[in-house]
């Protein structure tokens, strides 16, 4: 792409293949890979720092940021943080007492299996004993019917001993106790020996793996009935005794589960209850079981919002104040500054991703130089690299994929390429898809001139998950004589009013600033061609404006440019978010060159190879007026002289 004014380049920001080139890095190959986890995360050093902190301390830990950026892998750091030590089994006993109050057990590690085959043992030689009585009582019965018989011919007395026998033996059979009403069953199996912390992660936990529960028994009595210390099952935060819970999305867990964790996190224990009102285990609660473990809450800034009367989401304010009061808060970063340092960290991101694989090639310097790039481009600031670095090791590892399909040695620039078009976010598709339609509408024109025009810009998506995708947006405007001759209104329709909220009006206050009284009598009408309810376009008010003035003055707008910017009310232009899907889709349309705000320079990325489009700039309203209004010079002058305010002059 082409500038009118080229901007200065930091040497840290200057050309990545230059860069990789003079760093001297054959392949990725060279790059040393850290052996610990927490070594491994890429440019959260706060968040590290808090995290190590938190583990030696035992605190608890919320990260809160963008998705990708390293929070779980913090969180799975963590345990190699934490102290190698003997872990507990876990066992639960049956209570002859009371049926519905299992005994839990904690034993030392490799114990609990040695412990069960012993009362298992026990169990069985005393059902052995118990069925030899039962068959010896029911043979004794048969044998004095036999033996009656034998003396007195008694036939009947022999029916009556078969009878009893028979009835005794249905009769134990009822109620006979069976192997798994004796022994235990182990719950937590842990092993002998030192074992590292174990790392739990429940995201998405029902309230039952979660906390622990007891399944439903559908044959509750007639010798069907299975024990109920038998159907206890153990619940994530038992699972992670000793070690770390990992819970993302930390709000959408219920407010009940909420509560019991919080009430976990106070008293160290937790009994496993029945978890659903309507089961058969609804009655039982087993004794407390140990379960002290750091918790390591995660989720997007909505995470932290407290949850409102009658909902069934957000986050408990006790269950913050706790992770507040006896740990740390730390939002994860999803920017960082472009220089050579973190451009190493990046290119050891790359290594990390190709080891962690096993499968795929490394990458030589055109492709780790590409990657760079794709880090500055998604990033959407100049002098900075994104670390949303799921979706960047999407690409790594899709360009990997290719480059051993095609039997490649090392990932070439090309296959990152290919990688790029293939791994394409969801709203670069169906974008890409609206710009084929576009092509050739009536809607959009990229030549000629049109009173009452203009191309405004926008995009979909916000960057959280795969990269935006731009939008080109038709703005048209007229004036027409208004139903009151006193009066004058300017109207927007849905699409701009819900997209741009205060353009509208921004755009109506400069209008009234140029003409004054001479509106009255005329209603000014402006529509955003925007079928997308999900878009980004709050700079769509600049093209609002120029076609809102082009068509008050009947002046045409030069239809090859397309434009955005936010517009303020005394004319003047902001930065837009974007800006460099925004310009890449204009010139898809064919667009010969895209105006953004000055302020907006510093955050076009864009490939500098790619000479579709030019690029012009523009401080206020009234520059860019000078440049896509299409009349003649006398005409231009006198429309740009009634603009008002020193902002709006050029």
């Amino acid at each position: 792409m082409t500038e009118t004014k080229p901007a200065t380049a930091n040497i840290e920001t200057a050309d990545p293949l230059t860069w990789v080139q003079r760093e001297g890095i054959a392949s990725t190959a060279d790059v040393q890979v850290p052996q610990r986890l927490i070594d491994q995360v890429i440019g959260q050093d706060l968040a590290v720092e808090v995290a190590v902190k938190a583990a030696t301390q035992k605190r608890h830990l919320m990260l809160i940021g963008d998705p990708g950026t390293g929070k779980s892998m913090i969180a799975k750091a963590m345990t190699e943080l934490l102290p190698s030590e003997k872990q507990d089994d876990l066992l639960v006993f049956p209570n002859p007492k009371d049926p519905n109050q299992p005994l839990a057990r904690t034993v030392s590690g490799g114990e609990g299996r040695e412990l069960l085959a012993k009362i298992r043992v026990s169990a069985r030689r005393k059902i052995v004993a118990l069925r030899v009585l039962e068959w010896g009582l029911v043979l004794g019965v048969l044998a004095f019917g036999l033996v009656f018989f034998a003396l007195k011919e008694d036939y009947m007395a022999v029916l009556i001993a078969t009878l009893v026998a028979l009835f005794f033996a249905m009769l134990v059979h009822q109620f006979r106790i069976k192997e798994d009403q004796l022994i235990p069953k182990l719950l937590i199996e842990s092993g002998s020996g030192i074992k590292p912390a174990p790392y739990v992660e429940a995201t998405g936990s029902h309230a039952g793996a979660l906390l622990g529960d007891v399944r439903h028994d559908p044959f509750q009595s007639g010798g069907l009935e299975t024990p109920t210390h038998q159907r206890v099952e153990v619940g994530g935060i038992h699972r992670a005794h000793k070690g770390i819970l990992f819970i993302d999305e930390i709000n959408v867990l219920r407010l009940e589960s909420q509560q019991a964790l919080l009430t976990a996190l106070q008293d160290r224990q937790y009994a496993i209850v029945g978890q659903s009102e309507r089961s058969s285990g609804a009655m039982v609660r087993t004794t407390a079981i140990p379960c002290d473990f750091i918790l390591v809450a995660a989720g997007n800034l909505d995470a932290v919002h407290e949850a409102t009367p009658g909902s069934s989401s957000g986050m408990h304010p006790a269950l913050r104040s706790r992770i507040r009061g006896y740990g740390y808060e730390v939002y994860v970063a999803s920017i960082m500054d472009d220089t050579a340092e973190n451009r190493r960290k990046l290119v050891r991101f790359i290594a990390q991703e190709v080891t962690k694989d096993g499968k795929i090639p490394h990458f030589d310097p055109g492709a780790i130089a590409l990657v760079l790039r794709e880090a500055q481009r998604r990033a959407g600031r100049s002098g900075k690299l994104t670390l949303r670095l799921r979706e960047l090791g999407g690409v790594v590892r899709t360009a990997g994929d290719i480059a051993r399909e095609q039997g490649a040695p090392l990932v070439t620039a090309n296959h990152v390429l290919q990688a790029k078009k293939i791994s394409r976010s969801l709203e670069q598709q169906i974008l890409d898809r609206h710009l084929d339609s576009q092509r050739g509408s009536d809607a959009v024109r990229v030549r000629g001139s049109v009173i009452g025009a203009a191309a405004g810009l926008g995009f979909i998506g916000t960057g959280e998950v795969g990269e935006p995708a731009g939008l080109v947006i038709p703005v048209e405007a007229a004036v027409v004589p208004a139903l009151n001759r006193q009066t004058g209104n300017f109207v927007a329709n849905a699409a701009l009013q819900s997209a741009a909220p205060t353009a509208a009006d921004n755009v109506a206050a400069i209008l009234k600033s140029m003409k004054g009284e001479a509106l009255k009598g005329y209603d000014i009408h402006v529509q955003a061609l925007l079928q997308e309810e999900d878009a980004e376009a709050e700079g769509i008010g600049l093209a609002a404006a120029v076609a809102a003035v082009s068509a008050l003055e009947r002046v045409p707008v030069d239809q090859s440019y397309a434009m955005v910017g936010v517009l303020t009310v005394s004319g003047a232009l902001r930065s837009v978010q974007g800006v460099t899907q925004m310009i890449e889709a204009a010139a898809e349309l064919g667009y010969k060159a895209v105006i953004i705000p000055e302020n907006s320079r510093k955050d076009v990325l864009l490939d500098p190879s790619d000479t579709r489009v030019e690029l012009r700039y523009a401080t206020t309203l009234a520059d860019v007026l000078s440049m896509v209004l299409d009349g003649p010079e006398d005409q231009k002058a006198e429309v740009l002289g009634r603009l008002a305010g020193p902002l709006l002059r050029r």
